[in-house]
């Protein structure tokens, strides 16, 4: 099994063992180990997450899979609704759905500017 090298140790060996743990995770150009065969030592990867195992990448909380583009499902484990909105609307509470959804923003006050910001950002 694949260790870092022990401080005070491992006299004339310290480079391999270090190469070794890298191994495990970096391929040889340096990028991140993301298939199931490592292809640097051509052994099986066995830091890639998985439902039962963490590894690399993790996900947890509000973001779903996959690990290499992942979702954000929820705020706070309130799910967010599907509803694509429209232009100017905000992302909103609603305790009737039990959901975050989006929805036109009330004249309270908003400043045009405030307006403005909200309208250029997107989920």
């Amino acid at each position: 099994m694949a260790r870092l090298p022990t401080p005070g140790g491992d006299n004339d060996s310290w480079g391999t063992v270090l190469n070794d743990f890298l191994q495990q995770a970096f391929a040889s150009d340096g990028t991140l180990v993301t298939s199931a065969t490592n292809p640097y030592t051509s052994t099986t990867n066995t830091n890639l997450a998985n439902s039962t195992r963490p590894g690399l990448v993790q996900l947890a909380g509000d973001l779903t899979t996959p690990y290499s583009a992942p979702k954000i499902s929820g705020l706070q484990g309130n799910p967010i609704a599907t509803t694509t909105p429209n232009d100017g609307q905000v992302l909103t509470w609603s305790s009737s759905n039990g959901s975050w959804g989006p929805a036109t923003p009330s004249g309270s006050g908003l400043t045009q500017a405030q307006a403005m910001a909200i309208t250029s950002m997107r989920i």
